[in-house]
């Protein structure tokens, strides 16, 4: 597939082609000048830390993972070790005996616990919600990628609606229970004393920077988020429209903030009629939006837990077209459909959270033209 921008754009962008998107006016974690591309790791090692904040509206409490530039990287960590106790990692470890390697991600980039930076002073935030029973990091190489580049990005695990916690329905009821969660991690992170955040983090998340994200019913709940709640500037909606006869009150007309909205052409989840929505939506956008389609791609090629359990299969090894039914193909290679998603998330964020206009103009540009389809407007 021919990316469908035009010459001119084309032309515009060959320059940031060959730099590979450097941007030379962010500092490295020393504060001295560097030149960096963000379709890779970025100057900051990246830390993580588990917190738990309530929901007072629901009544509720989430685990939530912070992703944050660290002052200096102290060994990474496998994904079991976001467990919540030795029984959830035990069951990691097992559902992980038959997974293909390539499918999901075992180890992280990031380090527990350790010492933020302390340059950014304000650091810019995203909030991520996950797919339908699935967890706080089923996306930690979007997470990771952005940390890396100085934007902190927080993601609550959904209670009653997680891999290991299931039980909530898929409808309008519970959305506004999951965008409640998203409203009151906001809330914590930005109270400059909350005792449930890290000391070294407290006061650190800058209010006008904050963006959203979600992927599958999360990129659902980043539509309500953004319609309901003006503290955040910018939303990245992946692989499900957030505007569908599905989830009636959620309207993309009432939503002003810019847009990226990430297709898997070969959606098995969401099929043809849900892809054929999400691009309408991207058309109906009434502020800026971008639309990055990927070829080959499944629903759960975009997650870092891909094929984890049957239900999140489609996305890696082999599957059936859907654009083609019956029609046996290959799906994208995760490790690359996980890249092209954190670079082009990293593009978005540091276009609407980071004032880089570089990154701005940056997609004009497919660093893989068979592959990604890129349409801004």
């Amino acid at each position: 597939m021919r990316n469908s921008l035009t010459l001119a754009c084309l032309a515009t962008g060959v320059v940031l082609a060959l730099a590979g998107c450097s941007n030379s006016s962010n500092n490295s974690a020393d504060g001295a000048p560097q030149d960096y591309s963000y379709d890779e790791m970025g100057p900051y090692a990246v830390g993580n830390q588990t917190i738990r904040v309530m929901n007072h509206s629901e009544g509720r409490t989430l685990a939530v993972e912070i992703w944050y530039p660290a002052a200096s990287a102290q060994g990474t960590q496998s994904i079991e070790d976001f467990a919540a106790d030795e029984a959830e990692r035990e069951e990691i470890l097992t559902l992980l005996e038959t997974v293909p390697g390539q499918c999901t991600r075992r180890d992280t980039s990031s380090s527990y616990g350790v010492s933020p930076a302390a340059s950014p002073a304000a650091l810019p935030l995203v909030i991520f919600s996950h797919c339908f029973e699935c967890t706080r990091y089923s996306s930690f190489s979007l997470a990771e990628r952005l940390a890396s580049h100085g934007i902190a990005v927080a993601a609550p695990d959904h209670a009653r609606n997680t891999l290991f916690d299931s039980g909530a329905m898929l409808n309008v009821a519970f959305l506004v229970t999951r965008a409640s969660d998203v409203a009151a991690v906001l809330d914590e992170l930005l109270m400059p004393d909350s005792q449930a955040v890290p000391e070294a983090l407290q006061g650190r998340f800058d209010a006008s920077r904050v963006g959203v994200a979600g992927h599958s019913y999360g990129a659902v709940t980043a539509g309500k988020v953004l319609q309901d709640d003006a503290r955040f500037k910018a939303g990245m909606v992946i692989a499900a429209p957030f505007e569908s006869p599905v989830f009636p009150g959620v309207s993309v007309a009432n939503v002003e903030e810019p847009l990226l909205f990430m297709v898997a052409q070969e959606d098995n989840s969401i099929g043809s009629l849900g892809n054929a929505v999400l691009r309408a939506n991207y058309e109906a956008a009434v502020g800026d939006a971008w639309k990055v389609e990927i070829a080959d791609a499944g629903h759960w090629s975009f997650s870092d837990i891909a094929g984890i359990v049957p239900a999140f299969n489609a996305g890696c090894g082999d599957g059936e077209r859907q654009t083609v039914p019956g029609e046996p193909f290959t799906y994208i290679d995760n490790v690359l459909a996980r890249d092209i998603t954190a670079t082009y998330g990293m593009l978005f964020f540091a276009t609407h959270l980071l004032d880089d206009q570089d990154a701005a103009a940056a997609p004009g540009v497919s660093r893989h033209p068979d592959i990604v389809d890129v349409q801004m407007k």
